[in-house]
Formats: structure tokens, sequence, C-alpha cells
């Protein structure tokens, strides 16, 4: 479980009771913002108690600490952190100088340059934001390096179902385990996908009623006894059971051309139901997509599913491009529409959804894995419109802020994959402050 360490300084010889202001209300927003930080009784305001402190957590996990110049305090209170935690990733935090004209009360801006000295003479990963607790970018700021530690923590215990191999031609979504693991904390759990089939065709009605009676809620106009409606329950049911056994949060599986010949049910309404039940799942046995979906939906606090699509075309007259694929979470459909029960647009088998996303401001990202460097963040602001469905499937036509054919030329000449994950709202400076954290590069277009 990730905790964050919260570290208030002080030096009594500056005002020690604005001081004390300060941190009991840094504190009560910590306190609002998570269960899991770690807050001393008071500032601490020398060595002997700061090193009394931290050996008292020292048994605990902490993904970030957060290091408070109440005061100007000298580097050796920052070392001594340092020596601790020599490699978790530190948030400097001072407040303004209260008044002017009269005595230097704080000193803190001279704390925190003092710190930041230290840390990155000694390469030790730090972010900074500067100015009281009430003010609202502070806020912002501690926010995110709260909530980035928390998914670094939630990352480095991720375990990935994967059910088959990537489709001929589908490298992209294979993954280096062993960098994975590395770069992510990301594990990996494999599965022959004809042992899934038949597994799922062994199911029995009460293994799979509680996901029937959920399809049916979900679509339109599902027929509840055709033999394809029963397959893809089954299968749904299977992946839960599974995921639930083993321990894993998001899933990579092969669709075609399995599903197709040997299970004969269309892979789109599982997939769809699976992700509307916040369990990201990526077709073609996309490993990194599956992980970008993971991302994207801890981004949300784990409380909204995420599309996975194909960039699919551009429309230069409206500055857009549309994503596609054959499924998606129904709650991400448009309700004007609705969810209707279709075939798969290209080989005619049932059960394949037909929707358009909702409109909204969203946020696309892709895990993109560059062979000259390794890992890189790809981030895409955009806003889904209200039209109707572009293609058979799922589709969502989105209006981006660049030039559409600037942007498209640049996704092909960087090489990045078709597949991106897609979540309402705007996540953008939580993916920022995440890769800050994982040390990766990003691009944010």
């Amino acid at each position: 479980m990730s905790k964050i360490l919260y570290i208030p300084v002080v030096r009594d010889k500056f005002d020690y009771q604005k001081a004390e202001e300060i941190f009991e209300n840094v504190k009560n927003f910590l306190l609002k913002l998570s269960k899991q930080i770690i807050i001393p009784s008071k500032s601490i305001g020398d060595i002997p108690t700061l090193k009394e402190f931290l050996n008292a957590n020292q048994a605990q996990n902490f993904t970030g600490i957060i290091f408070h110049n109440t005061t100007f305090t000298d580097a050796e209170f920052i070392q001594t952190v340092h020596q601790y935690y020599p490699e978790v990733p530190i948030l400097l935090l001072a407040p303004r100088e209260p008044s002017i004209g009269e005595r230097l009360k704080l000193n803190a801006l001279t704390g925190i340059i003092s710190s930041a000295n230290y840390l990155k003479t000694h390469d030790h990963d730090f972010q900074q934001v500067y100015g009281n607790p009430d003010e609202q970018h502070v806020k912002e700021v501690i926010s995110r390096f709260i909530k980035a530690c928390t998914l670094k923590s939630a990352l480095a215990s991720l375990k990935i179902g994967v059910v088959g191999t990537f489709p001929p031609g589908f490298f992209f979504s294979d993954a280096n385990a062993g960098l994975l693991k590395r770069t992510f904390g990301v594990t990996l759990r494999h599965y022959d996908i004809d042992r899934a089939f038949e597994a799922a065709e062994k199911l029995p009605l009460e293994a799979y009623q509680a996901e029937l009676a959920y399809a049916l809620s979900k679509f339109d106009d599902l027929d509840p006894q055709a033999k394809e409606t029963i397959k893809y329950v089954k299968y749904v049911a299977l992946m839960k059971k599974w995921a639930k056994r083993d321990g894993w949060q998001a899933l990579a599986s092969r669709c075609w051309p399995d599903f197709f010949d040997k299970y004969h049910c269309a892979p789109g309404a599982v997939w769809s139901q699976l992700s509307d039940q916040l369990l990201p799942t990526a077709m073609e046995c996309d490993i990194h997509g599956a992980l970008s979906m993971f991302i994207l939906q801890q981004t949300t606090n784990n409380s909204q599913p995420v599309f996975l699509g194909d960039l699919s075309s551009m429309d230069q007259k409206d500055n857009t491009i549309t994503m596609w694929h054959d499924y998606g979470a129904f709650s991400l459909a448009n309700p004007k529409y609705g969810v209707k029960s279709s075939v798969h647009p290209n080989r005619k088998i049932p059960v394949s959804p037909q929707f358009v996303l909702k409109p909204g401001e969203v946020s696309i990202f892709r895990v993109h894995f560059n062979p000259s460097f390794g890992y890189e963040f790809i981030i895409v602001r955009g806003n889904v419109l209200d039209t109707p469905a572009q293609f058979n499937g799922v589709s969502a036509k989105v209006q981006l802020d660049l030039p559409v054919n600037n942007f498209i030329d640049n996704f092909i000449l960087n090489g990045y994959e078709s597949h991106f994950a897609l979540v309402y709202g705007d996540h953008i400076s939580e993916l920022i402050a995440l890769a800050k954290l994982l040390k990766l590069p990003l691009k944010v277009y």
C-alpha cells in the first residue's frame, strides 16, 4: 500500500507560532487527501528529533516524501532525509514570507533553495512548490504529487492477464516482460486461449447468470436466448473469475481470428462488458494498451472506464480524428443513441455492440515503447463531439487543439502505436506528474 511521509521542519529562532499555524493548515489538507500519510505531532526542530521520527517509521514503504521548510533550515535536515530514503521522490514545500518591512519571520524561501541545492547535487529526484497552503496552485501540486505516488505504487503491484498471443503482424502488442517489470513494476500472467474457450464453455448457469443480467441491462435489444449471447457472458464470467483468483487488474487478450473461428462468437461484447465493469481490457493482446488503460482508469480514482481505440480517420474541416474499435465500455455511450446489439463489422458474427461515445472533454494516452530509449508517455488533449456513429462498431469523433494534419504527421513519423486509450476529463497534469516520478520522457500534444 502506498504511503506518503510528511516532514515539516522548523527553526525556533524564527516565528515558531506562525510556522506551526502553517503546519496545522497543511496537515489538515493532507488528511483530507489521504489516510495513508504519516504526519508528526508537530514540526521537527532538530536533527535528533528528525532521526527519532524517521527511525519510528523506517519499516514503512513510502512512495513519496513531502519535505516542508516552514522556516529556514540548513541542508542538514534534508541530508538526513536523503540518507534514510535515497531513492524516494521528494516534494519540497515552503510558505511565503508573511510580512515585509519588519523582522524576517520565516525565511522559508532560503530554506527550500538550500534543500533543493542539496538534493540536486546528490542526484535525488525532487519537485517543488512555493506558496501558502491556502493557495490553489499549491493544493493542486500537492494533490498531484500524492496521486502520482499512489498510482506509481499501484503499478508496482499490477498484474496483467495475457490470454493468448497477438494476432499476425501486431508486433507492437508484445512487451519485454523484464523491461516492463523494471520500469513500472508490472508483471504478466499468461494463459492459453484454447484452454480459456474450453473452460468458458463448461461454466454452469449459476456461474454466468449475473453477467447475463448485466448484459441485458446495458443493451437495448440483446437476445438472451441466442447461443452467441450465452457464449459472450460465459467468457466474461471466466475472465472475472481468473482475475479474482490470480490477482490481475487488467487484461490483454487475443481476439481474432480465434474468437470467430474457434469460439464462434464476436469478442466485442466481451471486452465491452469487462471494461464497463472496470477491468480494463485491450484487444489484440496489446499489453501496453492494457497498461495505458489501467493508468487512465486510476487517474479517475478507479471510478470511470476507459476506451481503447484505433486512430482511424481525420477530418481537417472540423479538425477532428475518429477513434474506432469493435468494443467500448457501455457507460461511455451517448444516451441519445443507446447501445445496440449488432454483428461484427467484418465477420458478421454476434455479439458486437453498436454505439457512439458521449460528448465531453477527454484525455488520450499511450504508454509508447521506443526501441531507442525505452518507454515514453504520449498525451493528447481532446473533446468528443456530439455526432452520430462514424462507423459500424464503437466510434468517437474527437476535436483537437492543434492542427489535425500536423498531429497525424507527428504520429506517423514518430512510429506511435495505432491503439490509444481515452478517458473523460482533463487528467493531463496527473499523467505528467506520474511521468516525472517514473523518470520517463513524455510528449503532450
